[in-house]
């Protein structure tokens, strides 16, 4: 890591409340096996069901819903040509309906468009929701083609403010350390996917570091972490082993933070992270739906804003680049 970018940690803090984001995506269409799903109708999102669960998380002290790439509406046998866009199209139509939430989807690097954009715009902002978005380089991007991204976003957030006159946030994730000056400088929310608290806190500060150099106010890092919750550990380890068995090894949780066990439990690893500085918050990604986000919303959450390490009130959650 380049020491440009070392902060003098005795002046950095953590953030007064935290960003508690929900990663959503286990609500899109089911992925099926080609051969089993031939001559069968094609599954649909339930976007309905979707728009509760983002009203439903922002009452309950939630920041924003994420939806991954991977979103689909549709559960073609056949992949569809425009698939990638689903996860904006479903955000942008449940939007009238999310009671103020944030609303995050995901897009790969060279498809932030011009029809992403008009996606944004259309964004219905009466129930007081504000539109975000995730750009990732893709997977098969090496890092010498983040510097696009500059430009791509720069184009994207111009048309779609220009047309809503709202500038939309945007979440990065930071993948590898070369990406790091590139991600201060455009990111509003920064996202690691790390389970080692002591590196996680060296890329927060860096982060912050490097926004700071590039005349940015601070950018919030938030961390994915995964929560499975029973009643007691062993019965919450047992559905986590059998989640893991059932996604044969590739679950989009992987490499994620992990908090298995009680409610207590991942109070205790939230907090021990917060206090740590490794985090200004954290995106959930909840093991099933709805058992773990019942959990969060009822269970989490309220120990958290006891603590007084959340905000106490939906109403109190806003726009995490403000």
């Amino acid at each position: 890591m380049s020491t440009a970018f070392l902060p003098t940690r005795t002046t950095e803090t953590t953030s007064t409340t935290a960003t508690i984001a929900l990663d959503l995506s286990g609500l899109g269409a089911p992925a099926h096996d080609r051969g089993a799903a031939a001559g069968l109708p094609a599954e649909q999102a339930n976007l309905v069901r979707l728009a509760s669960y983002a009203r439903a998380a922002h009452k309950g002290g939630v920041s924003f819903v994420t939806l991954g790439e991977d979103f689909r509406l549709r559960a073609d046998a056949s992949p569809r040509a425009n698939a990638w866009l689903d996860p904006v199209i479903a955000a942008r139509r449940i939007s009238p309906s999310a009671g103020g939430t944030g609303l995050v989807p995901s897009v790969q690097l060279g498809r932030a468009d011009a029809a992403v954009a008009a996606e944004l715009a259309q964004f219905n902002r009466k129930s007081g929701s504000w539109a975000g978005l995730q750009v990732s380089r893709g997977r098969d991007e090496r890092v010498s083609a983040l510097p696009q991204l500059g430009d791509l976003l720069e184009d994207l957030i111009r048309t779609a403010e220009a047309r809503s006159s709202q500038r939309p946030t945007v979440v990065l994730p930071l993948e590898q350390e070369a990406e790091l000056p590139a991600v201060a400088e455009l990111a509003d929310v920064v996202r690691l996917r790390e389970a080692d608290l002591g590196w996680a806190r060296e890329l927060r500060f860096a982060v912050r570091s490097a926004a700071r150099a590039a005349g940015r106010p601070p950018v919030r890092v938030l961390v994915d972490l995964r929560t499975v919750i029973a009643a007691d550990y062993e019965s919450a380890r047992a559905r986590a082993d059998l989640l893991s068995d059932i996604a044969g090894g590739t679950g989009s949780w992987e490499g994620a933070l992990e908090a298995v066990g009680t409610v207590g439990d991942v109070v205790t690893t939230i907090e021990k992270w917060l206090e740590a500085g490794a985090a200004d918050g954290f995106v959930v990604l909840p093991g099933s739906i709805p058992a773990d986000v019942t959990r969060l919303i009822r269970g989490i959450i309220p120990a958290l804003q006891a603590r007084g390490l959340v905000a106490t009130s939906g109403a109190e959650v806003g726009r995490v680049r403000d």
